[in-house]
């Protein structure tokens, strides 16, 4: 008897379960998020800010990880015009426009977000063998449906929303949530609706906006579950390849604790930043400083690198990423 390793196309971290919770349907998140928010509305500041600090910039931080590795290293200079060149001419533009506009410059952002944030929803239901074209349209007509109402009117349905009856229905989601992920992990689930949690989590995304008037809220609800994912994604094939390729001198014994080291103190660094420029932070300013600006700078180059280094059509892409996402499980064959 021999053992041979295969690669579990529906599985992506180490566990089913963590698969579940963290890339497809994190739905927990905004259940959560949207308790805390309605039930304690004197901590709805704390409750954002220790989103921005442990999800948001933290997941805009693993981008990193991609460059930190010696392996693509070659790459980044063989696409130095697309991924260093492009991007610092437009950041450039970006710092220039803000001193005229800085409104233009949250809108543009606004929407480079969307587009990011669905295109990888798109991209995990491919992940996960969901390749419709209809469920993908169908994910991006609703996503900027809703985008597009958060320009002119966020927390459209706002007034429709009863506290009472609102935690009813988040107690009902919960156990229905909970119900999901359990016969999921029993293997109970018909293939249609295993297929579709991926779809439910795209199109739940940016729903918030149509029940909260305040943009970061709406944002943080639903978006939350996009930094999970984004993280979860990341993490998993970066030390997935770490473990696997720990012989050579790429990856050192110290380097986990000093990239994860980093992590934190870029995300505590952004975070601050973004808090101290936001203007419902600021007391009697309302006018985004220069300083929430930096963070946004390095937010619009994880929007357009990441359409490089997630680039499964490349083949360098290939071979240093997506041969190390997906979970690795034995099995015994004669």
């Amino acid at each position: 008897m021999t053992d041979t390793l295969h690669i579990n196309h529906k599985q992506i971290t180490s566990n089913k379960l963590l698969d579940n919770l963290l890339l497809n349907f994190p739905l927990w998140f905004p259940i959560v998020y949207i308790f805390l928010a309605l039930n304690f509305p004197s901590f709805t500041k704390i409750l954002f800010i220790s989103s921005l600090f442990l999800f948001a910039e933290t997941h805009f931080a693993s981008t990193w990880l991609f460059f930190f590795d010696k392996e693509n290293w070659s790459w980044v200079r063989l696409n130095f015009y697309k991924v260093v060149f492009i991007p610092s001419y437009i950041l450039i533009l970006t710092i220039i426009a803000w001193f005229f506009s800085p409104s233009f410059i949250i809108l543009t952002h606004y929407i480079a977000s969307g587009w990011h944030v669905t295109r990888q929803s798109a991209g995990i239901m491919k992940l996960y063998g969901v390749k419709t074209k209809i469920y993908t349209w169908i994910v991006y007509f609703v996503s900027f449906l809703c985008l597009s109402i958060g320009i002119k009117q966020p927390g459209l349905l706002a007034s429709t929303i009863n506290i009472g009856a609102i935690n009813i229905l988040i107690g009902i989601s919960f156990i229905i949530y909970l119900l999901i992920l359990y016969l999921n992990k029993l293997g109970r689930l018909s293939n249609i609706l295993v297929n579709s949690l991926p779809v439910l989590t795209g199109i739940s995304i940016y729903l918030p906006i149509l029940f909260f008037k305040d943009l970061y809220t709406a944002t943080a609800v639903g978006v939350g579950m996009h930094w999970c994912q984004y993280m979860a994604l990341t993490f998993s094939y970066y030390f997935r390849k770490k473990n696997s390729l720990s012989t050579q001198q790429n990856y050192s014994s110290n380097s986990n604790s000093s990239r994860l080291l980093f992590i934190v103190f870029y995300s505590l660094l952004m975070t601050t930043l973004a808090v101290i420029g936001m203007p419902n932070i600021n007391t009697e300013n309302s006018q985004y400083s220069f300083l929430y600006l930096i963070p946004l700078l390095f937010q619009f180059y994880h929007f357009y690198v990441d359409g490089y280094i997630w680039k499964f059509s490349d083949p360098h892409i290939k071979q240093s990423v997506l041969r190390y996402l997906y979970f690795p499980s034995k099995s015994k064959i004669n």
